[in-house]
């Protein structure tokens, strides 16, 4: 074998034992503070902080949810006729926050 031959099979090796190392992969969650609107009626509008978000089926968290700033919320969910269903003032941090509209 000559000298150029074997040269060349010990960086083919090398570069094959390159391709074997392991490798890392990093996956980060959205922690930012969220909610997620259930039961809400067809048709019912989302409002947070007075402003008009939209229709509340819309952020159900399948796969859908509004991100907010930390801090606090007025969250309200009007019906299709202008009816009040809820208004809650929530505190989010991190996180998803879930609200249930009876």
């Amino acid at each position: 074998m000559t000298k150029t031959t074997l040269i060349s099979i010990i960086l083919i090796l090398m570069i094959g034992l390159c391709s074997c190392m392991p490798t890392t992969s990093v996956k980060s969650l959205d922690s930012r503070p969220s909610i997620a609107i259930t039961n809400a009626p067809r048709g019912a509008t989302l409002y947070v902080d007075g402003e008009l978000i939209g229709e509340a089926k819309n952020y159900d968290g399948k796969p859908d949810v509004l991100i907010l700033e930390r801090g606090t919320h007025v969250v309200t969910i009007k019906a299709r006729d202008g009816t009040t269903l809820l208004e809650r003032t929530i505190f989010v941090h991190s996180e998803l926050k879930t609200i249930a509209v009876n």
